[in-house]
């Protein structure tokens, strides 16, 4: 059944027409009516009826300005206008507009039936037409998904035809929504584009598997058109911040759109790497290659250094220094080819075995610490080494300021309370000058004229001094070597005389009784 509205000013003749008409016998229903030009444009808009009939001639707002309107708007009724003899010229008028006929007053039963019959015949018409255009955008889109999943060919040159496929070139882009559990994401995003590109010509939005994906003619390859696509998208999808779009190379032939498939799922496969704010091209590839050059999976050895390189950064309490350590970070693990997965667990276990170490060291920051765990989950689910990179940065500055960073204290008095907290690890010159972002040789001189001594004796000093406290309190010599820093006894042994001019086991017999 198709939907009437009745507009007309005169009650008997909006009466008269509901009961004259077997509506139903013609298709057709009148669901409701309306007294007035306003109230009938509202009515309108809110019903969207297939054919509205109108008196071309009511006070305040007429028929011809009812009709107006709705064509302004896009409301896509037909239209049938009652008019006396005296209102023909405004009945040639509205033709203008598009309506489908008028009638004249008094009504005539069987003008009017005709009328509904050809309108009908019509509105048939338009809805089977309307119907095949649907089937056949549905058609279209399986039958790409499932050339491009390899399930069947798309070369019989009569189908391309028959489905409006017969273009000049062909580029799939493939849109991917990072993190996402469910389909209810991608779902949406397929809608939006096939809202955005409604009306468009050569343009086919459709799922392919894993992805959301648009064949068009364009064959874009510039950056400045990418960045722009991008910015487009980026407004129409403001709920969707982790998507990511890739675009193949163009192709002649549409047997062939399976390589720009799987060149833009490639580009996605590899977007970890990928920073710039616009669709990734093909040619993105090889900058990511040679930004990045391959990398072999970091050693447990490595690991540990980058650990500690980043526990002395957030123990000195300097941003500048964890800025090294990301730029570290990168040149050893960051690498094309390198499994994202991989990258992510190796940062995630260097950051976590630094953070424990820091709180190991210090009890007093163990409640500080205790969301790091939080913001560790939080770096693995970023979708590119980017973004990873600046959430952890943004979590440890935050972490610095909250132990008390930004320490007032000269370079070579951090340095001394460096080292007077960290005795017992492995403390090298060349670390703490990386550290601290000095040259090796240059810091070693200042250290010295700042100390009166250089690096290595002041370490040993220090070192000797907690020894002896350690053989007063009746530690044995083997177990206080491990506890300052020396992993070799003898060599402790020989540390411990010359500094302090007794063995540490002769020392040791006479504390007590001193």
């Amino acid at each position: 059944m198709f939907n009437v509205l009745i507009v007309d000013d005169e009650p008997m003749i909006r009466e008269g027409l509901k009961t004259i008409i077997d509506w139903e016998s013609f298709g057709f229903t009148v669901v409701d009516t309306a007294a007035n030009g306003r109230d009938g444009l509202d009515k309108i808009k809110e019903l969207k009826p297939d054919l509205t009939i109108i008196d071309i001639r009511m006070p305040g707002m007429t028929g011809l300005d009812v009709i107006e309107e709705a064509r302004a708007a896009m409301i896509s009724t037909h239209f049938l206008i009652l008019s006396g003899y005296a209102d023909f010229d405004y009945a040639k008028r509205a033709i203008g507009y598009g309506v489908n006929g008028y009638l004249l007053k008094p009504l005539d039963e069987e003008e009017l039936g005709e009328e509904l019959q050809r309108i009908g015949a019509i509105l048939t018409r338009e809805k089977q037409s309307h119907r095949s255009a649907e089937e056949d955008h549905v058609f279209r889109e399986h039958l790409l998904e499932s050339f491009l999943l390899q399930e069947e060919a798309l070369r019989d040159p009569a189908t391309v035809m028959q489905l409006g496929l017969d273009w000049p070139r062909y580029q799939i882009v493939l849109f991917e929504i990072h993190g996402s559990a469910d389909d209810a994401p991608l779902a949406s995003l397929r809608r939006k584009l096939s809202g955005h590109f409604d009306g468009a010509e050569r343009v086919i939005v459709f799922s392919a598997g894993p992805y959301a994906a648009v064949l068009w003619d364009r064959g874009m390859s510039r950056e400045d058109d990418a960045a722009r696509c991008y910015a487009e998208w980026g407004a129409l999808l403001p709920d969707n911040k982790g998507w990511f779009a890739a675009a193949g190379g163009a192709v002649t032939d549409i047997s062939l759109i399976g390589q720009s498939y799987a060149e833009a799922a490639e580009l996605l496969h590899h977007r970890f790497l990928f920073h710039e704010e616009r669709l990734m091209l093909p040619g993105d590839l090889t900058l990511m290659a040679e930004s990045y050059p391959e990398k072999a999976p970091l050693d447990p050895t490595g690991e540990i250094e980058l650990s500690d390189m980043l526990y002395y950064a957030l123990d000195i309490r300097s941003m500048e220094a964890v800025s090294r350590f990301f730029d570290e970070l990168e040149e050893r693990i960051v690498g094309f080819g390198q499994a994202e997965q991989a990258v992510k667990s190796a940062v995630t276990h260097i950051l976590t075995m630094a953070i424990n170490k820091l709180s190991g060291q210090n009890q007093a920051l163990y409640p500080l610490l205790q969301d790091a765990p939080l913001f560790i989950t939080e770096a693995f689910r970023q979708p590119t080494w980017e973004r990873l990179k600046a959430v952890a940065a943004a979590h440890l500055s935050s972490l610095i300021e909250r132990i008390g960073g930004g320490s007032k204290d000269a370079v070579l008095k951090q340095m001394i309370d460096f080292i007077h907290r960290n005795y017992k690890e492995n403390l090298k010159l060349e670390l703490l000058a990386q550290v601290f972002n000095y040259n090796s040789a240059y810091l070693g001189k200042m250290f010295k004229n700042y100390t009166g001594e250089n690096f290595n004796a002041f370490l040993d000093n220090v070192r000797i001094e907690h020894a002896k406290e350690l053989l007063s309190q009746g530690l044995k010599v083997h177990q206080v070597a491990v506890c300052v820093g020396y992993a070799n006894v003898d060599y402790f042994h020989s540390k411990f005389k010359k500094y302090v001019g007794a063995s540490p086991s002769s020392f040791r017999k006479k504390e007590p009784s001193e």
